[in-house]
């Protein structure tokens, strides 16, 4: 497929101006050209044409950012500190290893943060153990440890249970639901009474989401619509990808409907979220709750048991992204951490989101991996509630749109190959999904198996929907009266 034509003209001033510290996003995408443009799965000899059209990006959101102040607290700090420990570090304080376009953009977002509330900004790396460890201590000191503290969704119960998270609920005038705070991010860090944690803009790393990564060549050889086309008419469906893979037969050549790699424990999990389903529904003083039935679902499952038990799938997960490399798989689903791996691929490839359900679904989803997934909370010993709340808020608002338009310019610098890419990886990185029943899966063993363990071995047709939903639906509820207090 052809790029699309310039459509907005920056000058390198304009440019430079675009990339100081304002409230508007503007970037000018070259795309990755790799050296060797010639995809192995088509049969002529076409010359490629050079990825030498510029897309660009504006946004502004100014206007919300603006009225996103109004949540902060009248208090200036006269040039505290402000000390974030998190085991991601760079993703608040910008090192070496962060490229350029992200750490303009990460120097931005702190200087505006650091401007509205007279403080200065720190992160500290620590390794997810000695975070708990130094925590655990700090606590039982009553001593200070940090201001506000940044981890993988997956530690949430481990330091919950730990008692070494407060509840945000004691933040004053911290808005939970806020736009820059993520709805389902608000959700999966909360049980009963307690907020543990929560995600929003500042936390979103792209290598927690997944998406679909297509073979161009082989896609124009099936001479069907574009699936770009599709998305951007909202009909980007299970059936539409369905037919994609049915359609492959026809072309010589033995080629595979998908490969998944990383994803390939969790794809039904994958297909569950971006066919407009939760797990569960977890909010502020109330119990926890199983968010699906079996009957609502039973389609689902349908079109999910045919992507991913499909007979015509690559079956090696070790090798899916070589697979998919090489010219032989028509889809790779898979996270977003593939493009560095996948870029300088002899493949043309685009990406898109995860199919909808049907195309009466509103949007595209993309579930975040609960292992990569980033949240902050803090700890019990912090020395100010009130700066800590505004600093919570502060990053998320001055973040809003413009951390994911960064990080979308930033791999269209560095890795996708089409214009229309750049759209596709915009859905996903704005639609990312968190859900409870991983955050607590390891705190009882009704937890996993009422949940994903179900729509996994329901996919797979080990037993129905419904009978795990007998078997552990009640011990689920109980479980969440045993493990949240709700006064």
């Amino acid at each position: 497929m052809k790029n699309r034509k310039i459509k907005v003209i920056c000058s390198a001033a304009a440019l430079l101006c675009c990339t100081a510290l304002t409230l508007s996003g503007c970037g000018v995408f070259l795309l990755n050209n790799p050296s060797n443009d010639k995809n192995p799965a088509t049969t002529d000899t076409q010359t490629l044409e050079p990825k030498s059209d510029f897309d660009v990006v504006q946004n502004s959101y100014s206007k919300q950012i603006t009225r996103f102040k109004m949540d902060l607290s009248k208090e200036k700090y006269g040039g505290a500190s402000v000390k974030i420990a998190s085991t991601k570090s760079n993703t608040i304080v910008p090192d070496e290893a962060v490229s350029t376009t992200l750490s303009q953009e990460l120097q931005r977002r702190n200087k505006y943060v650091e401007e509205l509330l007279n403080v200065s900004i720190s992160a500290v790396q620590v390794d997810g153990q000695t975070m708990l460890d130094e925590m655990q201590a700090a606590v039982r000191a009553g001593a200070y440890y940090a201001d506000l503290v940044e981890f993988p969704q997956s530690y949430i119960s481990i330091y919950g249970n730990a008692g070494v998270l407060m509840n945000l609920q004691s933040l004053p005038g911290l808005q939970f639901d806020a736009e820059y705070f993520n709805p389902t991010g608000t959700s999966a860090g909360t049980g009963g009474d307690m907020i543990y944690a929560l995600a929003g803009y500042a936390s979103l790393n792209p290598d927690s989401l997944s998406a679909v990564f297509f073979n161009k060549g082989l896609m124009d050889q099936l001479q069907m619509e574009s699936p770009y086309a599709l998305v951007d008419r909202g009909e980007w469906t299970m059936d539409k990808y369905l037919e994609y893979a049915a359609a492959l037969s026809s072309l010589d050549g033995g080629y595979y409907s998908y490969a998944a790699q990383n994803t390939a424990t969790y794809l039904p999990d994958l297909l569950f979220f971006s066919g407009g389903q939760r797990l569960t529904h977890s909010a502020r003083g109330a119990y926890p709750y199983i968010n699906f039935n079996a009957e609502d679902t039973l389609d689902l499952f349908a079109k999910m048991s045919a992507i991913v038990y499909d007979d015509n799938a690559y079956g090696n997960a070790i090798s899916g992204i070589s697979a998919f490399n090489e010219g032989n798989t028509l889809f790779l689903i898979d996270r977003l951490d593939v493009m560095p791996i996948i870029t300088n691929s002899s493949v043309e490839w685009g990406v898109l989101p995860l199919p909808k359900y049907s195309t009466e679904q509103e949007t595209y989803v993309s579930l975040a991996y609960y292992e990569d997934a980033m949240f902050f909370g803090a700890v019990p010993t912090i020395s100010d509630v009130q700066k800590a709340s505004d600093v919570l808020m502060a990053l998320n608002m001055s973040s809003y749109g413009l951390t994911p338009d960064a990080q979308v310019k930033n791999s269209a610098y560095l890795y996708l190959r089409d214009n229309d890419s750049i759209r596709m990886l915009d859905i996903v990185l704005k639609s990312a999904a968190y859900d409870f029943a991983y955050t607590f899966a390891n705190s009882n063993n009704a937890i996993p198996s009422a949940t994903f363990s179900a729509v996994r071995n329901t996919t797979g047709g080990i037993s129905s929907l419904q009978r795990y939903l007998d078997m552990w639906g009640t011990r689920f509820e109980n479980a969440m009266y045993q493990l949240f207090p709700v006064s």
